[in-house]
């Protein structure tokens, strides 16, 4: 069971997904509750803007208009007169941004994240060695053609059935996913997958891991959107004996954006041009050394997040 392995009752990761799954009521094989009941209201669409934007800064942007400043004010507002939460302007707009714009939905999800730990993952320690496992990884510097989403890659073969393998999948998943939320536009802009299903075998999948991964894709452990899932090199009998099964528990919203896709060349329907530079070279047509990606992303965060660390104190 994912996050009972080697996890005390007192470890804050444990307790953040326990509390947010049961919100879900994630509790077996048979009973899942729908993140949305797919009304347009309760998945944020990315937008289409292809600008991009530096630093995030507080207070008011040339991006937020009205209606989004006046859901910020009340935002703020809000986080001020209540005891206990303690959240940045990024912070905020990434919760008002997820939730578009909807002031009450966002303060719903500011409190009941207050102490959310996937929040404030570093890279150090156990989560270095997450990354290393090659399971979960960022394509840096690739974008989308639709949603000019960023790209985050995955290799669910990698795992060893016998291994707690979810565990390291999400909390490398939620990393990626704060790293990409830094600024106004990358949160406007979501994220997208890419699952390399090379490999992929019966003993891989676990039906309800699954189901909190595509939970975790929801916004359920941070808020961050999901534009796009490209399942790539998929078995022969992966559409009938499990997409199946997982396409009727996902949202309208996030199941349109779920593409299957047989054959590497048809990658170019969906990431951008040159796209094959920043694919490992495991895809069919990628240049980059999965090693050297890790390698290089591990060093730059851990040296990030000691600077932020310094900064604090």
């Amino acid at each position: 069971m994912l996050f009972t392995i080697n996890r005390s009752n007192d470890c804050p990761f444990k307790r953040s997904f326990n509390k947010l799954m049961n919100k879900y009521k994630v509790v077996d094989h048979q009973q899942v509750k729908r993140l949305s009941n797919g009304t347009d209201d309760d998945y944020s669409v990315a937008t289409e803007d292809f600008s991009s934007t530096g630093d995030f800064t507080a207070g008011s942007s040339q991006l937020l208009n009205v209606c989004e400043e006046d859901c910020m004010v009340g935002l703020r507002q809000y986080v001020a007169q209540i005891e206990g939460i303690q959240m940045s302007e990024q912070r905020l707009f990434r919760f008002a941004n997820f939730h578009n714009f909807d002031l009450e939905k966002a303060k719903d999800a500011v409190d009941e994240n207050r102490d959310n730990a996937f929040l404030d993952l570093e890279m150090h320690g156990e989560l270095k060695g997450q990354f290393v496992n090659k399971m979960l990884f960022p394509l840096t510097g690739l974008r989308t053609k639709k949603n000019n989403s960023q790209v985050i890659y995955g290799r669910p073969s990698r795992g060893n059935p016998e291994d707690d393998n979810m565990t390291k999948v999400l909390e490398s998943l939620c990393y990626v996913m704060n790293d990409f939320s830094q600024t106004e536009q990358q949160c406007r802009d979501g994220v997208a997958i890419v699952s390399n299903l090379e490999g992929f075998t019966h003993e891989h999948f676990d039906e309800l891991e699954w189901r909190q991964f595509m939970l975790a894709l929801q916004g359920t452990l941070v808020p961050t959107k999901v534009t796009s899932i490209l399942m790539v090199n998929p078995p022969s009998w992966f559409k009938q004996d499990i997409w199946k099964k997982m396409r009727s528990s996902l949202p309208f919203h996030l199941r349109r954006n779920v593409h299957i896709i047989s054959s590497n060349d048809k990658l170019g329907d969906y990431l951008m041009e040159d796209y094959q530079a920043y694919l490992p070279h495991e895809v069919a047509q990628g240049y980059r050394s999965v090693s050297e990606i890790i390698e290089d992303y591990i060093d730059l965060k851990s040296y990030e997040d000691r600077q932020k660390r310094a900064e604090i104190s």
